[in-house]
């Protein structure tokens, strides 16, 4: 029996679906099974991230109405065969679907594949709501600016106050910003929003180059972001790893010299 996850966030743009969608093709690089599933309901954009638009002919809105079996709403990844996507419906709205027949769906994917993610969309609507109560986990991604964590607060607080204990995905890090106090440590900002951290991932100019060529972030070539989507696959398993601290680089004399002449 697989696991299920939901990724969150309290407001647009801080790279929800981006993390989902590197995920997903990671752990399916490392030999999971893994299904991933649009759930931004009318406004759907992993077929595009994992280049698979040209592929969907049926939705989850087709499955919970019986025009199409599950196999059907199923999309195999050409380039990865253990990743398939399941898109919620371009044209459907999140009380199209009831909770006993997304308790359906999740059961049965749980029963086929090792992770069940769930790209939800941003705030916290009834259709976050719905998968929130569902999932094994919950994890809502946030970048370190006030705007994003004041919007994270109030989406944990939520979903405190519902039973869930959701965790907490740093994007955009900037160690710089960081030395320069212009960001908090990222278990800083954990601590004080008293949410778990599961994983730290840093700005990336690869990143955004490689979402210009159609590939994700785990294609981005990008050795810290390899690095951390390993590390947090590993967090998902179970295991306990240390998580970033960002120190002032400490160099000898020929190092500080070599430094001054690069400046």
């Amino acid at each position: 029996m697989g696991k299920s996850y939901l990724f969150i966030s309290g407001k647009g743009g801080v790279g929800k679906s981006t993390l989902s969608a590197a995920l997903a093709v990671f752990a399916a690089q490392s030999g999971k099974r893994v299904v991933i599933i649009d759930g931004d309901m009318g406004l759907r954009s992993l077929d595009l991230m994992l280049g698979l638009q040209d592929l969907v002919l049926y939705d989850m809105a087709d499955l919970v109405k019986r025009r199409c079996s599950l196999d059907q709403t199923l999309i195999k990844h050409p380039d990865f065969p253990t990743l398939h996507l399941m898109v919620g419906g371009q044209q459907a709205r999140p009380k199209d679907f009831n909770k006993q027949d997304v308790q359906k769906i999740l059961r049965t994917l749980k029963k086929r594949f090792d992770l069940v993610l769930v790209d939800g969309p941003a705030g916290l609507g009834r259709g976050v709501r719905i998968f929130a109560e569902l999932v094994d986990e919950v994890f809502i991604v946030a970048t370190p600016d006030p705007i994003a964590i004041r919007s994270a607060e109030k989406m944990a607080s939520q979903l405190y106050a519902a039973g869930a204990r959701p965790q907490m995905l740093l994007n955009r890090m900037s160690p710089q910003f960081v030395l320069d106090g212009a960001f908090d440590q990222p278990q800083n900002l954990s601590f004080a929003l008293d949410i778990p951290l599961l994983g730290v991932f840093e700005e990336s100019k690869p990143l955004y180059e490689a979402a210009l060529q159609g590939k994700t972030a785990a294609q981005a070539g990008d050795e810290g972001i390899t690095a951390e989507l390993q590390n947090v696959l590993h967090r998902m398993e179970g295991e306990d790893l240390p998580l970033p601290e960002y120190k002032p680089e400490k160099l000898n004399v020929f190092q500080r010299i070599w430094k001054w002449l690069e400046d």
